[in-house]
């Protein structure tokens, strides 16, 4: 297998370097951006230039991009495998758009990594396909020879370079298992952490955040001892944060009554009171997929909503889905979700969504969005449908298609001009990343 490395920091700063010593089925091994001939002797690693970079076969290559701002050129490469790694953002970088194209990267990859397990945690919550490269495990994992080195594996290496294979080998035996296997480590770990340190709520927290992850019943304890601690410690807060937690746990388990009576006590706003309704309207009609795939979303566990919602055929699962993919940023999901739903929209009938409103199904198909006031324009999940479209064209390279699709919006409060803004300050990152040492 031949890998392509788009980084965001110059080959001396790549924070990586190890990662790339265990790459399996290591072929050729391309960075784009300079390299002296000391450190192409000392790594493997051939330098290629932007202008070569357009002339690879993508096809060929399994992408490793640590850089948000690589995403047109990833799209434009078309490559064999995306993987993502996912970094906070870097000192002097804009925050919400950096935050917002890793994550449109991160729903375009075959595999996510991140050192921060933050990330990690919240990567989890919305996709399948999740390496934490980091860990706590004290002994080794394993063993790789490269040449005449022999490297000595950590728990998330061993499992990182699983994890690469199957991107190609998915029906191998035992595929997906370095998943639940890495989700055990972390919940091994803050588990025997929970022992050293019983007085620290975030701790049991984390612990029961892992165990949900694994369906293992030891995570309603956890967050049961995680709640008290928050409570003794005066955080009153902790309804939303915690207490709504339980009812995810109790969703998984199937108890789905008590799921939505532990949801209700932390329903305080009129949009939560609606949720809650339609929560118990779908708990009296037995439409139990639909009930516990919207649990699953107000507890931001998207990837298990999503799983759910995806085989479900009633026109009521459709906005429900297409309000899960805006969240989790598959924009091209739900375009096209869009467009074929509306093919047979108006044999649909009214359909509730979650924040109450009604979508006629004789007027608008029913992955629709509801109208914003005073204007044409769709809206679902607070986002307008053009501003997808329109940030979904800039990324393809279809500059002169963003700017129609953002000038739709452009009576909606000013929108179109922030959307304008937004485009020339990713066109201003894009230019900075690839002027650097390159």
């Amino acid at each position: 297998m031949n890998y392509l490395i788009l980084s965001h920091v110059p080959w001396e700063d790549y924070p990586y370097k190890r990662l790339l010593d265990l790459l399996p089925e290591r072929a050729e091994v391309y960075f784009a951006g300079r390299m002296t001939s000391e450190q192409q002797a000392g790594s493997g690693i051939r330098p290629v230039s932007l202008a070569e970079l357009k002339t690879l076969d993508g096809k060929g290559y399994t992408v490793l991009v640590s850089s948000p701002y690589w995403l047109q050129d990833v799209l434009a490469l078309k490559p064999g495998y995306i993987v993502a790694l996912l970094e906070p953002c870097p000192e002097g970088e804009d925050h919400m758009m950096w935050d917002k194209y890793s994550a449109l990267l991160a729903a375009r990859a075959d595999l996510v990594g991140t050192a921060s397990e933050r990330l990690y945690l919240e990567q989890n919550l919305y996709r399948p396909k999740v390496v934490y490269l980091g860990g706590d495990h004290p002994l080794s994992c394993g063993l790789i020879r490269r040449g005449d080195r022999l490297f000595f594996l950590t728990d998330y290496e061993a499992i990182w370079t699983r994890a690469l294979t199957e991107l190609w080998q998915p029906a191998s035996s035992g595929a997906g298992g370095w998943l639940l296997a890495q989700h055990r480590l972390r919940a091994d770990f803050y588990v025997s952490m929970c022992g050293k340190m019983p007085a620290q709520p975030t701790v049991h927290y984390l612990a029961a955040t892992y165990l949900y992850l694994l369906g293992d019943d030891a995570a309603g304890r956890y967050l049961a001892r995680s709640f008290e601690l928050m409570l003794l410690h005066d955080y009153i807060d902790c309804l939303h944060s915690h207490y709504r937690f339980f009812s995810a746990i109790e969703a998984k388990k199937g108890n789905l009554d008590l799921a939505v009576a532990q949801y209700e006590i932390t329903a305080f706003t009129e949009e939560e009171r609606k949720t809650a309704v339609q929560m118990r309207q779908w708990l009296d009609n037995g439409q139990f997929e639909l009930l516990q795939a919207e649990i699953y979303r107000v507890n931001e566990d998207i990837a298990e909503a999503v799983r759910i919602l995806e085989n479900l055929s009633c026109p009521e699962a459709q906005p429900l889905l297409l309000q899960n993919y805006i969240t989790s940023f598959q924009w091209d999901k739900a375009l096209q979700l869009q467009r074929e739903s509306g093919l047979n929209g108006g044999e649909a009938g009214n359909i509730p969504l979650p924040d109450g409103a009604v979508l006629p199904g004789s007027a608008v198909h029913p992955a629709s969005a509801v109208l914003l006031a005073g204007t044409e324009i769709p809206v679902y999940g607070g986002i307008q449908l053009p501003v997808i479209e329109g940030t979904l064209h800039l990324l393809h390279g279809r500059r002169h298609a963003a700017i129609r699709s953002f000038l739709r919006v452009a009576g909606a409060g000013g929108e179109a001009r922030t959307l304008f803004a937004e485009m020339a300050d990713l066109e201003e990152a894009v230019g900075r990343l690839k002027g650097e040492d390159r």
